[in-house]
Formats: C-alpha cells, sequence, structure tokens
C-alpha cells in the first residue's frame, strides 16, 4: 500500500505541471537523440500482385525527457514508473512507405517506461503493410529486397536526431514463414533534404531492409514439373497412329493444359515491365504444343489422301525425303524418293 501512495504521488509530481506537446529539451538548438529499434516477428504476406509486404513488428524508442526526472529516494526508491503513452511527449516516427489505410487502427500503443534519470523507453507493436518493389523475373527462384522506411513526419533533424540500435534488425524473435526464408534484415541511417516549401533542413529516417528468398519446391511440383511432363505427351503425338484419330485431340488436349497452367501463373503474379521467365516457358511451350499439333493435322491430310487413291504432291515428297530427312539424319535411296506405294486393295498405279 505504501508503495502504491510513492507511484501515486510520483505521478501527480511528474504530470502536475507537464505538457505533452513540447519537445522535452534544455536547449532548442541542440536535437533530441531518439534511438529506434525494429525487431522482425514475423513475416504475414508477400502480396506480389499488388507490391506489398505485410510484417509483424516490435518497435521500440528510446530518449532522455528532462522533465521526466525524480530523486528516487524522495519517492521510496522508486527508479522506473509506467505512465500512459498519451500523457507524454512521444517522437512521431512513422512508416514512410505505408501501405495501409488503416495505419492507426494497426498499431497497438502500450505504455511508456519512464526512467528517473529522465530515459524513456517506449515498446509498440504493429502489423505494417509497406510498399515493396517486387521483381517476379526469376519466379520461383527469386529473392526478394523489401525496405521498411522510418522516419519523423514533422521534426527535421536539427529538433531530432534518429539513430538506429544497431547495424542489423532484431531477429531473435523471428517467426518462420512457410513461403519464405529470411536471409537478412538490415538496417541503415540516411538524411534527405525534401524540395517542398518550408523543407529546407535535413531530415534523417531508419531504412530496414528485409532480405527474403522464395522456396521454390512448392512451384516446381505444381507448376514447373506438369509443363514438363505435357511437353513430353505433346511429342508423343508423333508416336500415336495414324488410323487411331486421336493425334490432334492428345495435341489440342496438351494445348488447354498448358493455358490452364499459364493463366494460374498470370492471376498471381503482377504485370510488370520483366516478362517472368516461367511464363516466358510457358509461351514458347504452348507455340512447340501448337505447332506439333499443326503437324498432326497436316500428317492426318496426308494419310487420308494416301488411302484414297490419291498421289502425293512431288514439293511434300522433296520436303520430306530430302529436307526434313537430312535434318533428321534419315537417307532414303533412289527408289525410296521415286515412288510411294499406296494399300494394294485400291488398285492404285504405282508413281
Amino acid at each position: 500500500a505504501l508503495g502504491g501512495e510513492y507511484e501515486y504521488r510520483l505521478t501527480k509530481y511528474l504530470l502536475s505541471n507537464y505538457e505533452p506537446s513540447v519537445l522535452p529539451v534544455e536547449n532548442s538548438s541542440t536535437p533530441l537523440d531518439v534511438s529506434l529499434g525494429v525487431s522482425l516477428h514475423h513475416i504475414i504476406d508477400v502480396d506480389e500482385k499488388n507490391q506489398i509486404i505485410t510484417t509483424n513488428c516490435w518497435i521500440t524508442q528510446t530518449w532522455r525527457d528532462t522533465h521526466l526526472t525524480w530523486n528516487a529516494s524522495d519517492f521510496g526508491g522508486i527508479r522506473t514508473i509506467r505512465l500512459p503513452f498519451d500523457r507524454v511527449w512521444r517522437p512521431d516516427i512513422i512508416l514512410y512507405n505505408n501501405a495501409d489505410s488503416n495505419y492507426n487502427n494497426a498499431i497497438i500503443n502500450t505504455n511508456v517506461i519512464v526512467m528517473n534519470d529522465g530515459y524513456i523507453v517506449w515498446l509498440s507493436h504493429g502489423i505494417y503493410k509497406s510498399s515493396c518493389n517486387i521483381s517476379v523475373e526469376y519466379f520461383p527462384f527469386d529473392i526478394q529486397t523489401c525496405k521498411m522506411k522510418w522516419a519523423s513526419w514533422t521534426y527535421d533533424g536539427l529538433a531530432i536526431n534518429i539513430h538506429a540500435e544497431g547495424e542489423t534488425g532484431d531477429t531473435s524473435n523471428y517467426q518462420a514463414n512457410g513461403e519464405f526464408v529470411l536471409e537478412g534484415f538490415q538496417s541503415q541511417r540516411n538524411v534527405v533534404n525534401y524540395t517542398c516549401n518550408g523543407c529546407d533542413a535535413p531530415y534523417p529516417d531508419i531504412t530496414f531492409t528485409i532480405i527474403i528468398r522464395r522456396r521454390p519446391l512448392f512451384y516446381v511440383f505444381n507448376l514447373i514439373l506438369p509443363c514438363v511432363l505435357i511437353n513430353g505427351i505433346a511429342l508423343l503425338v508423333f508416336y500415336v497412329p495414324s488410323e487411331s484419330g486421336e493425334k490432334v485431340t492428345l495435341g489440342i488436349s496438351a494445348l488447354l493444359s498448358m493455358t490452364v497452367f499459364l493463366m494460374t501463373i498470370r492471376e498471381s503474379l503482377p504485370p510488370t515491365e520483366k516478362t517472368p521467365l516461367i511464363s516466358l516457358y510457358y509461351g514458347v511451350s504452348i507455340c512447340l504444343v501448337s505447332f506439333a499439333s499443326a503437324m498432326a493435322v497436316v500428317t492426318l491430310n496426308i494419310h487420308h489422301r494416301g488411302i484414297r487413291g490419291n498421289e502425293v504432291p512431288p514439293s511434300v515428297k522433296n520436303i520430306i525425303l530430302n529436307q526434313l530427312g537430312k535434318l533428321f539424319f534419315f537417307q532414303f535411296d533412289s527408289d525410296t524418293k521415286e515412288r510411294i506405294i499406296p494399300p494394294p486393295h485400291f488398285g492404285v498405279k504405282v508413281v
């Protein structure tokens, strides 16, 4: 009970004449040092189509407020006290590349921890959606680099000096993502001079870079391997006997399957200027399957002409026996080149 009385008196002592809107510095010409730390807890989602990465982060901000100091011996030895976040001054550090319309609702503001020497630690937690330039050129074997830029919205570098807690962000509590592997979480301090009215002073920011690598095994088994198998099946069109009548059907079925897989990829990937290599692979495969189906139609046409007793045109014989034969290392004797024997039951004269 006595400890609670001391804490009550201390709270009244600190906040009785305190103004939370005033920058807590003794000399206005000296900037206030603010330390910023970001702990990456989980990568919730990477939206390639909308170019947005969603993360769960814990934010730590530390600064010294000279107006919130006391002698611990005067208040029962209390050296630390918790105060509501809206009762004290706080830096207006926000995520500059925010992509969430409900940004304020996504952040959980907690009490600030005030120490008797004036140092304040503010721990907050939030679900952040930030814009990210996602390149899917090498999908699904791609590595993405996404940045989270933190800075004060109204205070320039002459009022607040922002610096990172370390060269890297904290990943000690990171929960692994099922689709991406975290390769790095770096931090860097930048100073930017914005070209606007009243923005002559430098504005420092802390940029945290998230480097992630996609796990390709799922896409290999569900997108790449089926395409390879369909291409192999499309080649079997030339081995199907012409009498069966299924040559064209097999080619069209393979073509439709390739089209369905290509539509699946287009729904999940953004329409960027660099076409993904997997889309090029599917496009080339569709062209090859279409060409194989067209050749199957030509083969059936020639086959049924021979059955009806029509002579094979000399130009077709020349292309198949001379040009294509040499291309595929087939050799035909002179008798083969000069005659095509139709089925004997038609009684057609030999050419």
